[in-house]
């Protein structure tokens, strides 16, 4: 690891941030390493890459459609029964910081898996945190010095596995620290901006059906510039979240309102551990089972209110896939 990169990860942990260096488990996801080159481990020397066009036109590769036809409404998101509850009836498992992966380079990750991978694996909602570097917009968590990857060629894999599954819904949750011009800028090239979803403040969400029916599959939330676009929402107008920053199971005993008011029609459900950064660890306390169903439930007891993004560190530890099935009734 080199100096620049020590005091970086020194940085973050004395800013609190919340990913942590995990032991490696990289062998399932070689293969993303190598196409990730291009952004994440872009050295400081080199020229960040651009659009194809002046008018940052798309520059992502697309795959062909699975079925080759009209998209198939019959089971949404992996099951019949999803189709025709509204989406805000949905719970997602959802990775926190999503794009923080140690296979990738990432030098403070919260994540084993590739972008691609966790959707494959069935995460549908993704945490992303945006930051300008040397005029670009790239995923990065906190200093971008541990690991960044241009944004528009994180939303390229979600393009390409929305091109590949044409009945999933997948949610993105911003942490931003761009403009919604420079968010629109990635969207369009990476060809997502194709699929998102406008949606009008205190509106009814339509069914998972319906979203597939108009291929309005991704929807955007931001804690920045929320509503300069139709489509680009402000999350704490849509949603409320319980609080992020504990640091033993002990602390994630509540279901407390932190953001959001309650009354939003949607919930993010927080439960991660930050202790000073994440870690397979810590996420092997709280990811599992009866501890994770058990308060997710408590939560929707008290609250009244489904968890629909039930957001974790290290996914592929724990059981938060099949919590997600449980809170779906599946």
């Amino acid at each position: 690891m080199s100096s620049a990169r020590r005091a970086a990860l020194a940085l973050c942990a004395l800013s609190a941030c919340s990913p942590a260096p995990p032991a490696t488990d990289s062998g399932a996801d070689a293969a993303h390493a190598d196409a990730r080159a291009e952004s994440s481990a872009v050295d400081a020397s080199e020229d960040v890459p651009v659009a194809d066009s002046a008018t940052g036109g798309p520059r992502c590769v697309r795959s062909a459609r699975a079925d080759g036809g009209a998209p198939d409404a019959s089971a949404c998101n992996g099951s019949p029964a999803l189709c025709d509850r509204r989406y805000d009836q949905v719970a997602y498992a959802t990775t926190h910081n999503a794009f923080a992966v140690d296979a990738e380079g990432f030098g403070a990750p919260n994540q084993s898996r590739s972008l691609r991978a966790q959707l494959d694996d069935g995460v549908r909602g993704l945490m992303l945190d945006a930051h300008m570097d040397r005029g670009r917009a790239f995923l990065c968590h906190g200093p971008c010095a541990i690991g960044r990857r241009l944004l528009s060629d994180g939303l390229c894999e979600i393009t390409k596995f929305l091109d590949e599954n044409p009945a999933e819904v997948v949610t993105i949750i911003f942490e931003s620290y761009v403009s919604a011009d420079e968010v629109e800028r990635s969207f369009a090239e990476s060809g997502l901006i194709e699929r998102v979803r406008p949606q009008a403040q205190g509106a009814p969400w339509p069914t998972l059906r319906e979203l597939v029916a108009r291929d309005q599959r991704v929807v955007v939330l931001t804690d920045r510039d929320g509503g300069a676009r139709p489509w680009y929402l402000n999350v704490w107008a849509h949603a409320w979240e319980t609080p992020f920053s504990a640091r033993t199971p002990a602390e994630l005993d509540t279901c407390a309102t932190n953001r959001g008011a309650r009354g939003n029609p949607l919930f993010i459900f927080n439960h991660f551990l930050t202790n000073p950064l994440a870690s397979r660890d810590l996420a092997r306390m709280v990811n599992g089972n009866p501890f994770l169903l058990d308060r997710a439930q408590r939560c929707q007891r008290e609250s009244g209110a489904l968890p629909n993004y039930v957001t974790v560190d290290y996914y592929d530890i724990g059981e938060l896939l099949s919590v997600t099935r449980a809170l779906n009734g599946l």
